[in-house]
C-alpha cells in the first residue's frame, strides 16, 4: 500500500505544478478585478481559462488511473472559476455579450464530459454542469432588455440538455 502511495506522489506533484501558472493567474487577475483594472483582469483570466483548458484536455487523453482522475477533477472546477471570472470582467466591462459567450462556452464545454466512462469524472462534470446552468439562468434575468442573450443562453441550456430549462 504504501509502495503505491509512492508511485502516485510524482503524478500529483506534476498536477500541483500544473496548475501553478493557473492558480497564479487567478491570483494576479482578481488583485487586477479588485483594483479596477479590468483589462489586465481579462487577460490573466483567460490565460488561466486557456491553461485549465489545455491540462483538462491532455488528461482527458490520457490513459485513465486514479491520478488521471483526480486531475481531472481538479483541472474541471479550475475551468469553470476561470470562464466565470472572465464573465464577470466583461459584466464590470459593461459588455453582457461578451460575458454570455464565456459562460455559453464553457458551459457547453462540460455537456460531453457528463457522459464520460468513469463516474468520478460523470459526478464531478454534473456537478459544475448545474452550476454553470444556473449561473446562465441568473446571468439571462440580469438582462431581460437582451432578448438576443436570453436566445443564446436558451441555446445553451437546451443543447444536449436531457431537460428544458428554456427561459421566457
Amino acid at each position: 500500500m504504501i509502495l503505491g502511495q509512492k508511485q502516485q506522489q510524482p503524478d500529483l506533484l506534476y498536477l500541483e505544478q500544473a496548475l501553478s501558472p493557473w492558480q497564479s493567474n487567478i491570483m494576479q487577475g482578481n488583485y487586477a478585478f479588485e483594483q479596477g483594472a479590468l483589462l489586465e483582469a481579462r487577460d490573466k483570466y483567460l490565460l488561466a481559462k486557456t491553461l485549465a483548458d489545455h491540462l483538462l484536455q491532455q488528461f482527458l487523453c490520457a490513459q485513465i488511473n486514479t491520478n488521471v482522475i483526480y486531475a481531472i477533477e481538479h483541472c474541471i472546477p479550475a475551468l469553470v472559476v476561470a470562464s466565470h471570472n472572465l464573465a464577470d470582467t466583461y459584466i464590470a466591462m459593461q459588455q453582457p455579450e461578451n460575458a454570455c459567450k464565456w459562460l455559453c462556452e464553457v458551459h457547453l464545454s462540460l455537456s460531453p464530459l457528463i457522459k464520460h466512462t468513469h463516474y468520478d469524472v460523470q459526478k464531478v462534470s454534473k456537478h459544475h454542469y448545474l452550476k454553470t446552468s444556473a449561473e446562465l439562468v441568473s446571468f439571462a434575468r440580469r438582462y431581460p432588455s437582451l432578448p438576443e442573450l436570453i436566445e443564446q443562453v436558451n441555446f445553451c441550456l437546451c443543447s444536449e440538455s436531457t431537460t428544458n430549462n428554456q427561459l421566457h
